[in-house]
């Protein structure tokens, strides 16, 4: 099984979600190993359209992310399912434009550069593409001394969840000082 980075029980939420909206189109900006991806494509009925956006060995020295997730894609292809990986930065014009030629989507999830200058590029690149949108680590919070990359999607998560027709939180991180999966409902 791939790695997987998020909360399993949070992952598993947003899958139950999707699956009781009636999903068959997925996508997901960052999947990294792809453990997310193939948990939550693998609830969704074969023959599912499942679209990744990724960075080629991501934005650390994880080598073994980009083989991962080539696997991940070639295991859902096997499942009949219509697999798709995209390699590039998610807020670049020529990705934005390949994403949507496989579009629309029923649901997106975010887990790329977790900065507000790119959430909110995801944001609007992509909640347009699709009827539901999902963020991870609107939880994500930290000492103000901690020294590290910063997450920004609560302060981005706070401003837009009350603007959709609803939202949920799937909040069950262990520690309660990470994670979280947001939910909007943008029909």
């Amino acid at each position: 099984m791939s790695t997987m980075l998020q909360v399993e029980a949070e992952i598993d939420g947003l899958a139950e979600i999707l699956v009781g909206e009636g999903v068959t189109s997925y996508l997901e900006i960052g999947s990294k190993f792809g453990g997310s991806l193939l948990r939550v494509a693998e609830r969704l009925p074969v023959g599912s359209r499942i679209v990744s956006v990724d960075l080629p060995k991501g934005t650390k020295a994880w080598v073994q992310s980009e083989a991962e997730l080539k696997a991940v894609i070639a295991k859902l292809r096997l499942h009949g399912y219509d697999a798709h990986l995209i390699w590039g930065d998610s807020t670049a014009k020529a990705v934005v434009e390949q994403v949507r030629a496989l579009g629309p989507f029923d649901a997106a999830f975010i887990d790329a550069n977790h900065t507000l200058p790119y959430v909110e590029k995801d944001f609007a690149n992509y909640a347009l593409m699709t009827r539901i949108i999902a963020f991870h680590d609107i939880a994500w919070r930290r000492a103000p001394e901690w020294v590290g990359t910063r997450i920004d999607v609560p302060e981005f998560w706070a401003r837009v969840k009350d603007t959709a027709r609803q939202h949920a939180e799937l909040k069950l991180c262990p520690t309660a000082k990470n994670n979280g999966i947001g939910v909007l409902w943008l029909d």
